[in-house]
């Protein structure tokens, strides 16, 4: 009866944590070790931990962008039809072979939940944004890093945006290296000596005997960009879309384009006019980014100076995104719902055939116009 309880609570947690969308996205700062950390906001895939595990590294992050919105959401999005995606199944069967595989070895330590079930996922997201710790390879086996470059250079071109970018990966394997895991432990956490002994045992004890710990591609689930000029995308966030019977490179092109339009917002938002402010933790304002980000994606991957793709390569890309939509309307982290998602990535691809055939060059801030005057016909108002 204990152990189902268990398993009840970790579902609960495990699945608020799971990717509904590229999904919960937030305002944080990214994590250095040093004494003084830049405040900058990140565009996250979701929250960094678990709920109702706490965790033992502690975040540094800026009074500027913290993650408790709560005083924030009495504005909320106004809902509207949104359901269930072939996504939902494939990260539910994940969900439940990570909380089986952590059952199936549980020796009722509960400072194994904190540890395998919540520092194991923000030790993930803290390696994607240190430089040389297996960052510079895409795909489990880097089978997608000469795809990945070339899709950067691409982009660089696009936008003339030059040397402005770090791409990184993110990969399960990273949390094999228990050196690594102490390291995070020395300079995130307040544990002693002993402690962190303590806690690298434990590592040690999952990654030894489950099959699942640490190569669930949950482990490697971010992608999100921040204003300091980093991508992360995780390998276990393209392999489970691409298990939606969606091409891998598709899946690789069509993220990496949707942060690199997180990056262009960065970089105009001093300047550029929404009907909300960006950036600013609640629902209206994170959609707004969000579909944004697809309708900039949309028009990357379809113009004939960009990716080039043809529609129904097109149409697959589009559907990712439906399948990373999400129903959280009063949730500060709210992408949009599938099926707004599809018409922003939609929209964008009809603004790029439109400038084609006028053979203009692409300008952001033009684009940028053109979706805030189809953003309501986008979300239904």
């Amino acid at each position: 009866m204990k152990k189902q309880t268990l398993h009840n609570l970790l579902m609960v947690s495990l699945w608020a944590f799971a990717l509904t969308s590229c999904s919960k996205e937030e305002i944080i700062t990214p994590v250095e070790p040093a004494s003084t950390i830049e405040e900058s906001p990140t565009i996250n895939s979701r929250s960094a931990l678990p709920q109702n595990v706490v965790g033992n590294i502690h975040w540094n992050i800026s009074e500027n962008h913290v993650h408790d919105f709560s005083f924030r959401r009495s504005t909320a999005v106004t809902p509207s039809e949104c359901g269930d995606t072939p996504f939902d199944a494939v990260t539910s069967y994940y969900n439940d072979a990570l909380i089986n595989g952590f059952l199936e070895n549980w020796d009722y330590n509960f400072d194994a939940i904190d540890v395998i079930l919540g520092d194991y996922f923000t030790i993930n997201q803290i390696a994607a944004q240190i430089e040389n710790i297996n960052t510079d390879t895409f795909g489990a086996n880097g089978e997608y890093t000469n795809f990945m470059k070339q899709q950067v250079r691409s982009l660089e071109k696009f936008w003339d945006m030059p040397n402005l970018i770090s791409v990184r990966g993110q990969h399960t394997a990273t949390l094999q290296d228990l050196s690594f895991i102490r390291y995070v432990y020395e300079n995130y956490s307040s544990a002693t000596p002993q402690e962190i002994d303590y806690l690298i045992s434990i590592a040690q004890h999952y990654n030894d005997s489950s099959d699942q710990i640490p190569e669930n591609p949950f482990y490697a689930v971010d992608g999100f960009a921040t204003s300091t000029g980093v991508i992360v995308i995780g390998d276990g966030l393209v392999s489970m879309l691409a298990e939606t019977g969606l091409d891998p490179q598709v899946v690789w092109s069509g993220i990496l384009a949707h942060e690199w339009s997180h990056q262009i917002q960065f970089q105009n938002r001093a300047h550029w006019t929404y009907p909300v402010p960006p950036f600013i933790g609640i629902p209206e304002s994170t959609r707004m980014t969000e579909l944004e980000a697809d309708f900039f994606t949309g028009y990357y991957l379809t113009h004939k100076r960009g990716g080039t793709y043809n529609w129904k390569r097109v149409e697959a890309m589009l559907s990712s995104f439906y399948n990373i939509g999400d129903c959280g309307f009063q949730n500060p982290s709210h992408h949009g719902t599938p099926d707004q998602r599809l018409e922003a990535a939609r929209q964008g691809y009809l603004q790029a055939s439109a400038v084609q055939k006028k053979g203009h060059l692409p300008d952001a801030q033009t684009i940028h116009n053109a979706f805030i005057m189809t953003l309501p016909s986008i979300v239904g108002e």
